[in-house]
């Protein structure tokens, strides 16, 4: 997979990166990286107080973030997928899960983001390549356009027309469908 060493390399030195995924082209970061983290969302205009999405390959690397064991049920009759849950948390960073006693959780099955979070062995960053208030990047060059001096992933979109439905784990309130 073009780029994924350099990707991985920079994901531990507390860079963004950027990767396909399912619907459309994504920024990641390591999520305990609290500089990362701080760097993504200057880097989109995103406050930190609308909190992002974590992205992982197996419900293993969820399991900081949340109680999976209450959830697992439900978690699963989802994952793996792309579908992104929005879940109670007692254990996840503020500069992650923003204003909200929630995070928003997503066991994918994209095979870039799979490789990326089995070899980085954990869960990252994931929301889409765009500023805040644009619509999200849907090609590698639109993304190397918009952002300098970003670690790419090479890969393929997967089949969705564009970023993944959130749904509220408790309440099954739709976020965006």
């Amino acid at each position: 997979m073009k780029g994924l060493q350099k990707a991985l390399a920079d994901l531990r030195l507390g860079k963004v990166i950027a990767y396909p995924s399912e619907g459309v082209w994504g920024l990641g970061c390591d999520p305990q990286n609290e500089e990362a983290v701080y760097k993504l969302l200057k880097l989109k205009k995103r406050p930190v107080s609308k909190g992002l999405i974590l992205v992982g390959s197996n419900l293993e690397q969820m399991k900081r973030y949340i109680n999976i064991n209450k959830y697992k049920e439900k978690l699963i009759s989802k994952w793996p997928g792309p579908h992104t849950w929005i879940v109670p948390t007692a254990d996840t960073p503020i500069w992650i899960r923003g204003k909200s006693n929630s995070v928003a959780l997503r066991v994918s099955s994209h095979p870039t983001i799979v490789e990326i979070c089995d070899q980085f062995e954990a869960a990252i960053v994931s929301t889409s390549a765009n500023m805040q208030g644009e619509k999200p990047l849907k090609t590698k060059q639109e993304v190397e356009n918009k952002f300098d001096h970003l670690s790419i992933v090479e890969g393929s979109l997967g089949s969705l027309n564009g970023s993944t439905p959130i749904q509220d784990i408790v309440t099954d309130r739709w976020i965006r469908d």
